[in-house]
C-alpha cells in the first residue's frame, strides 16, 4: 500500500511540475551552463539555416547569453557557414559545444521571431521554462509558411516576369516568362521532395524554365525568346546568400563570407551549366547581350519593380503586413537607379548604390518612428537590383573562355568586375544607416539592454560590459 502511495504521489508531482512548464513558471532547479549553451546554439541555428548573416547572428546569441546570465567576456562564438561553436569559460573548466546547420534557405519571418524573441524575454522578465517554449514553436513553425506552395509558385513567376519588364521586354513577352518560371519553380520543388542534390536541382530549374521559354517564339505576339530565356531563371540567383556574403566580409567574418562566397559560386555555376545546356539544345543566340539598361518611361519600370518586390517577398515567407512597403521601396531604389543612369549618365554600381541607399535612409528614419525592423523591407526592395544578366555574361564567359579572342575575354571580366560592384554597392548602401550613424545605434541598443538587465537582476556593475554588444561581436 505504501508503495502504491508513494507511486500516485510521484504521479502527482510530475503532473505538478508538467503544469508549471505549461504555464511558464520558472524551474525550481537552475538551468545548467550545458542547458544554456543548448538554447543559445538553438537560436543561432535557427538564424544560420534561415538567411541571417554572421553579424547578426552573433549578436542575438549574445543578447539571449546575457539574458541566460553568460556575459560576453565568458563566451566565445565561432561562426562558419555550415557550423557554429561557442565556449563558456568557467572559473574551473571551459565548455565546449558546437552545432551543424545542414539546411539553408530564406525564411524572413523565423528570423524576424528569432531576433524578437530575447528583447521580449528581456522586457517581460520572462523564465528560462517560457523562452525555451516559444523558441520550441518557432523552431516548429519555421517549416511552416505563411503562403502556400501554388502561391510561392506564382511569386516567383510574378518576380521573374518583373525581371523581363525591368530588361524593356513587352507584357506579352512577361507572361510567357511568368509560365516559363512557374515550371522551373515546379521543377526543382520535385527535385527537393525527392532528395536530388540541391545544385543538380537547380540546374534542372534553370534547364526546364529556359527550354520552355525558348518556344515563346512560337507563341503570338512575335516574342523573341532572348528576354524570356534571360528573365525566367533569375529567381535562382541566391541574392540573399550573396548580400550577405558581403556583409560578413564588412564586418570581419572572413571565414563565413568566404563560404558562402563559394556556396553561391557553386549555385550560380550550377544554373549556368543548366541554361547552358538548354540554350545548345534550342540554339538561342547571343541571348546574354539583352540590353540590361533602363528605358526612359519611369511608370513602367516602377511598376515592375514593385512585382518583383511583392513577388520576392512571398517567396521570402515575409509577413504580409511588409509586403506594401516592399513595394514601395523597389519603386523608390529602382526609380532612383534608373534616374541617375538615364538622366545623368551615371555608372550602373554608384548608381545602384545610391538607390540602396537612398531607401535605407528613409527606412531607419521611419523604423524607430514605427519600431519595425528594417531588413525585411530592404532585402526584397533591392533584390530587383541584382546584376543578373552580368553575372551571366561573366560565368558563361568562364565556360567557353578557350574559344574567347582577348577581347571578349577583357569583357568577361569586365562584366563580373561590374557585377561584384554593383554587390558592393548594394550591400553598403542597404547598411549605410549603420556605418554612419554606428556609434548612436549602439549606444541606443547597450542603454536599453542595460537597462532590462539591471530591472531583471539589480545587479548595475556588471552589466556595464555585457550590455556592450557592439564590442563583443567585434571581438568575436
Amino acid at each position: 500500500m505504501r508503495g502504491i502511495f508513494m507511486e500516485d504521489k510521484e504521479k502527482e508531482k510530475n503532473k505538478e511540475r508538467e503544469k508549471e512548464k505549461e504555464s511558464g513558471r520558472e524551474e525550481k532547479e537552475p538551468l545548467s551552463t550545458r542547458e544554456k549553451m543548448k538554447l543559445i546554439l538553438d537560436i543561432g541555428q535557427l538564424m544560420m539555416e534561415n538567411g541571417a548573416d554572421s553579424k547578426q547572428i552573433v549578436r542575438d546569441m549574445l543578447r539571449c547569453a546575457a539574458y541566460l546570465g553568460i556575459y560576453w567576456e565568458q563566451i566565445q562564438i565561432h561562426i562558419t557557414y555550415f557550423t557554429i561553436m561557442i565556449s563558456v569559460d568557467e572559473e574551473e573548466k571551459t565548455i565546449t559545444m558546437f552545432r551543424k546547420c545542414y539546411r539553408h534557405g530564406v525564411n524572413m519571418n523565423t528570423i524576424l521571431q528569432v531576433s524578437r524573441l530575447s528583447w521580449r524575454a528581456l522586457q517581460n522578465n520572462e523564465p528560462y521554462g517560457v523562452l525555451r517554449a516559444h523558441l520550441q514553436e518557432i523552431r516548429q513553425n519555421a517549416e511552416k509558411r505563411l503562403y502556400s506552395p501554388a502561391m510561392t509558385f506564382c511569386a516567383i513567376g510574378l518576380a521573374s516576369a518583373a525581371f523581363c519588364l525591368l530588361f524593356g521586354g513587352a507584357w506579352y513577352e512577361a507572361v510567357y516568362t511568368f509560365f516559363a518560371a512557374v515550371i522551373g519553380a515546379v521543377m526543382r520543388s520535385l527535385c527537393e521532395k525527392n532528395k536530388i542534390n540541391g545544385y543538380l536541382g537547380i540546374a534542372a530549374s534553370a534547364f526546364a524554365s529556359t527550354f520552355t521559354a525558348y518556344f515563346s517564339m512560337y507563341l503570338p505576339g512575335n516574342a523573341s525568346p532572348w528576354l524570356p530565356v534571360v528573365a525566367c531563371a533569375l529567381t535562382l540567383i541566391p541574392g540573399i546568400p550573396l548580400i550577405n556574403s558581403v556583409d560578413d566580409f564588412l564586418n570581419n567574418y572572413i571565414s563565413s563570407g568566404m563560404t558562402r562566397v563559394t556556396h553561391t559560386i557553386l549555385i550560380m555555376f550550377a544554373m549556368t551549366f543548366g541554361i547552358a545546356a538548354s540554350v545548345s539544345i534550342t540554339q538561342v543566340p547571343s541571348f546574354t547581350q539583352v540590353n540590361i539598361l533602363p528605358e526612359s518611361l519611369f511608370i513602367s519600370q516602377a511598376v515592375a519593380a514593385a512585382l518583383a518586390a511583392a513577388g520576392f517577398a512571398v517567396m521570402f515567407n515575409i509577413p504580409r503586413r511588409f509586403i506594401a512597403a516592399a513595394c514601395m521601396g523597389a519603386i523608390i531604389t529602382v526609380d532612383v537607379r534608373n534616374i541617375l543612369m538615364v538622366d545623368f549618365g551615371m555608372g550602373i554600381a554608384f548608381a545602384s548604390f545610391l538607390g540602396a541607399a537612398t531607401l535605407s535612409v528613409l527606412l531607419f528614419s521611419l523604423a524607430y518612428k514605427f519600431h519595425e525592423p528594417v531588413f525585411v523591407v530592404i532585402i526584397p526592395s533591392v533584390i530587383a537590383l541584382l546584376p543578373g544578366v552580368l553575372l551571366y555574361r561573366f560565368l558563361f564567359g568562364i565556360i567557353v573562355i578557350s574559344s574567347q579572342t582577348a577581347e571578349t575575354f577583357l569583357m568577361t571580366v569586365r562584366d563580373g568586375v561590374t557585377a561584384m560592384l554593383v554587390l558592393l554597392g548594394l550591400a553598403i548602401g542597404a547598411a549605410l544607416p549603420e556605418v554612419l550613424g554606428h556609434r548612436y545605434i549602439e549606444r541606443s541598443k547597450e542603454k536599453r539592454l542595460r537597462r532590462l538587465l539591471v530591472r531583471k537582476d539589480s545587479a548595475v556593475a556588471r552589466y556595464k560590459d555585457a550590455a556592450d554588444l557592439d564590442q563583443a561581436s567585434n571581438r568575436t
